[in-house]
């Protein structure tokens, strides 16, 4: 079975059909025609998992037999910028130390929240590079962050610098310099997860499900002048696995950050 194809609305216009051949060039995958076909009849008929809809206003990616809809969105981050404006703190922020100049890896990118994020605290004199090894969550958050406008300008602002790329970390820390970042970031999926919103479910269900490593942590520990800062839920394994022993979390929270030191 192959991973996924690109079709657009039933009803496809120029726009739509100009649109599919784009995103067929960027994700290496054929365009098939609608033909009014409900979504599960032409995941079964082409034999394929999953299918990229190109519609009016959105790209969105659907697994019929999984109850998928993944479309680009990020989620929780102006809310997160508001609070951090008015003074409530960011554990995220937090564990990072993060400051005004400050170069950051995200290796998880996801659907972008946590680079925008970032990219709002570090200002224009810093660098956030935000990487994402599945191509389709990749590009569809590439593309969302280049392209799409939400809340604001401002916030339109910050995602337009967010630089977003289609890398898998373990492929990608190799190629990076001693301390070429100040801060390293992991958000692996949760398999047991928190979340009391099921935002986050299409991104884990397409997600890469393969956990963090100790090699990949020791690149990144060499990677990064500051701190390596990984996200997960509390009482995890991986803390004992990778040796994190410096964490942080609200008091109520029921996630919290490691924080791996270099040197």
């Amino acid at each position: 079975m192959a991973d996924l194809v690109i079709t657009t609305a039933r009803k496809p216009s120029e726009d739509n059909l100009a649109r599919a051949r784009y995103w067929a060039r960027l994700l290496q995958a054929p365009v098939v025609e609608r033909r009014g076909r409900s979504l599960p009849v032409l995941c079964q008929e082409e034999n394929v998992r999953g299918a990229l809809v190109i519609q009016v206003r959105r790209e969105t990616y659907y697994e019929p037999a999984a109850g998928v809809e993944l479309f680009f969105h990020p989620n929780l981050a102006s809310v997160r910028i508001r609070n951090i404006n008015e003074g409530s703190p960011d554990h995220m922020v937090a564990a990072m130390e993060l400051a005004t100049g400050d170069r950051v890896l995200d290796c998880t990118m996801g659907r972008g929240a946590d680079a925008i994020i970032c990219t709002h605290v570090v200002g224009h004199t810093g660098h956030v590079v935000a990487i994402e090894k599945v191509p389709v969550i990749a590009h569809l958050t590439i593309e969302g962050l280049r392209n799409s406008h939400y809340v604001s300008d401002a916030f339109t602002a910050l995602m337009r610098r967010v630089d977003a790329r289609c890398a898998d970390y373990n492929q990608f820390l190799p190629t990076c310099e001693d301390a070429a970042f100040d801060v390293v970031y992991f958000d692996p999926i949760f398999h047991d997860p928190v979340e009391k919103s099921q935002s986050m479910a299409p991104v884990r269900a397409v997600g890469e499900s393969a956990g963090l490593t100790v090699e990949a942590s020791r690149q990144a520990l060499r990677v990064a002048r500051r701190a390596v800062v990984i996200k997960q839920r509390r009482g995890t394994g991986l803390w004992d696995m990778l040796g994190v022993q410096e964490t942080l979390r609200g008091a109520q929270s029921r996630v919290e950050y490691g924080v791996l030191r270099p040197g």
